[in-house]
């Protein structure tokens, strides 16, 4: 009550003040239209206020003219800085008087605020603007909720993700997302969140958080109800294989496996065959199992598995479902581990059976049979197809190795034994000797021929050059003679010597000269 008094008492002073204000302003304003003052520019009037507010309080914004001219009024009014047209407020001031604007806030005033100075009725008075002031306006965010433009059905793998936070009210909004309750790091706190390749680590629950603050202590927040993303994977190619089971019967059973590396459930698998549909399973594990009469030893087809998810649908390879019993020649290949000293320190034995679809092998050393690991073998292989051996005293024996078919021991057929022995296996056979002696022989003759060749050569190309001296001289001397004749003839010494120096390079030039030439020249002389 005390409280109500007082306002009514501020509220009465505060009118009295304004109608003593007004009258004073319509003095002067009758002041100024008798005696106008012309060509004045009046100064930049400064607005001041909050920077931020909440939507619907009550906040004042004052706006001071730092100097008017004498007798003059100014009208200030008050502009949202996006409509000049209308003004949120105005106020007559004299002199340095200052202007209040008590201001409801709502999200219109949201932005940017500014103060205009204008003469009061007279147009002789230049008007002025304020610097403008940033003000946000706060309205509390209210109703966020989750939008995504694909369907719960279409959230497969590969897929673009795109999630949408809208609120039913609130500016100056932030977002946060939450995947399982944590939050997502993201550099842009946006209203939107994508996923541009979705794969299954994607799954899970969204929940978008969208708040605004007012200042250091006031936020406001509205939380989205979770929204579910199952991301699902299309079926992949499966896989088909077959095994073989007898019956007490002796019924023959082929049992068909369909097996896919992904696939969201349901899956529904199908075994067909290569016009009409064997059997069709649905099942939420990525496997399915068939069983399909067969006889031994006949043709029986091929079947293929189709495997389908969601209307997404992978088709297997063809598998034949004929089988084939055991039966031919076995084989057993050996293979040496040699080490640094071409000692034999290990060997390897695979067995090979000539037919048979499912077969499965045993190994015998010395008729008792070897399974798993021992302290000189292991086992190992497709359905135990090799044996591994450490070279020593008690690996030595004979080895042999039945193979069978899986599903029926009784047809059974055997290799060869083989002996293994580390002497043996060290010992040099005669073939490699026979070859070693062999590349010996053809080496010895084959430099024994290179040296009887280069001798001979060798006294050829020394006769050769005997004879050739010998003739050299005889060349000599024949020289000497002709020279004696031509002397004797009455040739003059420089044309005998013009005609040696002739022959000489003839001889290098390879080529003859005519020796009339060289007459017929010394007796035109």
């Amino acid at each position: 009550m005390k409280q109500f008094r007082f306002l009514q008492t501020g509220c009465s002073l505060r009118r009295s003040s304004d109608r003593m204000r007004a009258s004073l302003l319509i003095l002067i304003a009758g002041v100024s239209v008798w005696c106008p003052v012309a060509g004045v520019r009046l100064d930049k009037p400064h607005l001041s206020g909050p920077s931020t507010a909440l939507e619907g309080s009550v906040e004042d914004f004052t706006c001071k003219m730092p100097w008017t001219p004498t007798n003059v009024s100014v009208v200030l009014k008050l502009y949202a800085e996006g409509n000049l047209n209308k003004s949120i407020g105005y106020h007559t001031v004299l002199f340095e008087e200052l202007a209040v604007f008590p201001l409801v806030v709502n999200e219109k005033h949201d932005g940017r605020l500014i103060c205009e100075a204008s003469g009061n009725n007279n147009t002789e008075i230049e008007h002025t603007f304020s610097d403008s002031l940033d003000l946000q306006v706060i309205s509390p965010v209210e109703g966020a909720t989750i939008v995504s433009h694909l369907s719960s059905n279409d959230l497969w793998v590969g897929r673009t993700l795109t999630l949408r936070c809208d609120i039913t009210r609130g500016t100056h909004v932030s977002y946060d997302w939450l995947k399982d309750g944590s939050p997502l790091h993201s550099s842009l706190r946006t209203s939107r969140l994508t996923i541009p390749s979705l794969s299954l680590h994607h799954t899970g629950d969204y929940q978008c958080v969208a708040s605004n603050r007012l200042n250091d202590t006031t936020v406001y927040n509205s939380s989205s109800d979770v929204i579910s993303v199952q991301v699902k994977e299309h079926i992949s190619k499966p896989e088909i294989s077959l095994d073989v089971v007898k019956s007490a019967a002796g019924d023959l059973t082929a049992i068909v496996r369909c097996r896919c590396d992904t696939g969201t459930p349901l899956n529904t698998f199908s075994l067909l065959n290569d016009t009409d549909i064997i059997a069709v399973e649905t099942t939420d594990r990525l496997q399915a199992l068939f069983n399909v009469s067969i006889q031994l030893n006949r043709d029986m087809g091929w079947v293929r598995c189709n495997a389908s998810n969601h209307g997404n649908w992978m088709l297997s390879n063809a598998k034949s479902l004929s089988v084939e019993s055991v039966g031919g020649a076995v084989t057993v290949t050996l293979f040496k581990h040699v080490a640094v000293d071409f000692q034999v320190f290990g060997v390897v034995m695979r067995c090979q059976v000539e037919r048979g679809t499912f077969p499965q092998y045993h190994w015998y050393l010395n008729n008792s049979r070897l399974e798993g690991r021992g302290s000189f073998y292991a086992v190992g292989g497709t359905h135990n197809s090799s044996l591994s051996l450490s070279v020593g005293p008690h690996s030595s024996g004979f080895y042999h190795c039945h193979a069978s078919d899986t599903f029926d021991n009784a047809n059974t057929v055997r290799s060869l034994k083989i002996p293994i022995n580390r002497d043996a296996l060290n010992r040099v056979s005669t073939s490699v000797l026979v070859v070693v002696f062999s590349c010996l022989i053809l080496l010895v003759v084959s430099v024994t021929s290179c040296c009887v060749s280069g001798a001979v050569l060798r006294r050829r190309y020394s006769r050769k050059y005997l004879a050739g001296e010998t003739d050299v001289t005889s060349t000599h001397e024949d020289e000497d003679d002709e020279q004696d004749f031509l002397l004797l003839s009455g040739y003059e010494e420089d044309v005998i010597h013009a005609e040696r120096t002739s022959d000489l390079h003839s001889e290098e030039d390879e080529s003859s000269v005519d020796e009339t030439v060289l007459y017929d020249g010394a007796v035109s002389k």
